[in-house]
């Protein structure tokens, strides 16, 4: 039997929505996000809220749209109607892929928790407020249901692309429910991340900015995040610059993480072998290989030792995503592309950022379909 939804913004008939006739990139739904974007950018808002409205702001958006319109052979259309179930881990996931679906043209329900956040509860407000005035999100709804309920069948017996975002076992609850043979799945599971740092004296005067960068990624969203790095290589660096990078991190990440979660996580790598090295806003854990990887540990970081990138091949876990470096070569970062899951290379401190080329695959073009002229 159905239960009730709570609709938070957009539309609460998009089960009855005749099928979408707009391409991508139209004109209104551009303008929509661009004036979502201003509107962030200028009101009293999270810094999460304000990465968003970065994100959107109209130069980026006019890259995207030339990097589909460049071949004139081919027409990009919607998928048509688009399910996205949003983790609960990383709150305002939802809006980046929300906002690349609704770019392309499609109807989009995306399902968010029950309890919502402060950020998530300022951006509904504020996006219900733009569609009073423009109806930009008359194809467009955000809901919450219990999940006994029976509208995940019903939504994935309706969409066309079912794209889910969320742990491993929430993922496979959900995939329980079937789709029809002509609908498309997507899933962004359980991943993991790391960092690879290579200091020397030619980069030492880099230490206070890439510990700085470092300590971003770990701090934004607690490390739950799946791009959040959790184990450090150490390759080829002296054990002196270590201790100092290690320092300027714990000076940035004070008041970051409990202190009973980082008591928790030492204490299960230790008893998985790992030693305590460092012991102060962060925990940091030596190994000789990664523990842990598929346990979600907060607060602390472990770290090994290498002196070649093919002893770090061996130990990566088939559940990387991110790669977060500094001072690996782009021909190394090729040696480890072509030899482990990694998605995705970055600098230290741009980890979180979004992009539509996320976990190994462009975004836009599964959201899309490449019509052949």
């Amino acid at each position: 039997m159905s239960c009730s939804i709570k609709l938070w913004a957009g539309n609460s008939e998009f089960l009855k929505l005749p099928r979408t006739v707009g391409g991508a990139f139209s004109g209104d739904r551009v303008q929509f996000l661009e004036t979502l974007s201003k509107k962030l950018l200028s009101g009293d808002y999270s810094a999460t809220l304000k990465a968003l409205g970065f994100w959107l702001r109209a130069s980026h958006i006019r890259q995207w749209q030339l990097s589909h319109t460049s071949d004139k052979k081919v027409l990009r259309t919607p998928i048509g109607r688009v399910f996205i179930v949003s983790p609960s881990n990383v709150e305002g996931l939802f809006a980046y892929s929300w906002a690349l679906s609704y770019l392309m043209g499609n109807q989009t329900v995306v399902r968010v928790s029950e309890n919502l956040t402060r950020d998530q509860r300022d951006l509904f407000k504020l996006m219900a407020i733009l569609d009073e005035h423009t109806g930009g999100l008359r194809e467009q709804s955000f809901i919450s249901y219990d999940k006994i309920s029976d509208w995940t069948q019903k939504l994935s017996a309706w969409c066309q692309l079912r794209m889910l975002w969320g742990s491993d076992q929430s993922i496979e609850s959900i995939r329980q429910t079937m789709l029809p043979a002509q609908s498309q799945e997507w899933v962004f599971p359980d991943r993991y991340s790391i960092s690879i740092l290579h200091l020397n004296s030619a980069n030492a005067h880099k230490v206070p900015k890439i510990a700085e960068g470092f300590a971003r990624d770990v701090t934004t969203f607690q490390q739950r995040a799946c791009a959040s790095p959790k184990w450090v290589f150490w390759y080829k660096t002296d054990k002196a610059l270590q201790q100092l990078f290690w320092q300027s991190v714990d000076c940035l990440v004070e008041g970051g993480f409990s202190k009973n979660d980082q008591l928790v996580a030492s204490q299960y790598l230790c008893s998985m072998g790992s030693y305590e090295i460092y012991r102060g806003n962060i925990h940091v854990l030596d190994s000789p290989v990664i523990q842990g990887a598929y346990q979600h540990l907060t607060g602390v970081v472990g770290q090994s030792q290498v002196g070649v990138i093919e002893e770090i091949v061996e130990m990566l876990p088939n559940n990387l995503q991110s790669i977060s470096i500094a001072g690996v070569t782009e021909q190394e970062q090729a040696l480890l592309a072509m030899h482990s899951n990694v998605r995705q290379f970055v600098q230290c401190g741009e980890a979180l950022t979004f992009n539509r080329l996320w976990d190994g695959i462009d975004l836009t073009d599964i959201l899309s379909k490449a019509v052949r002229l």
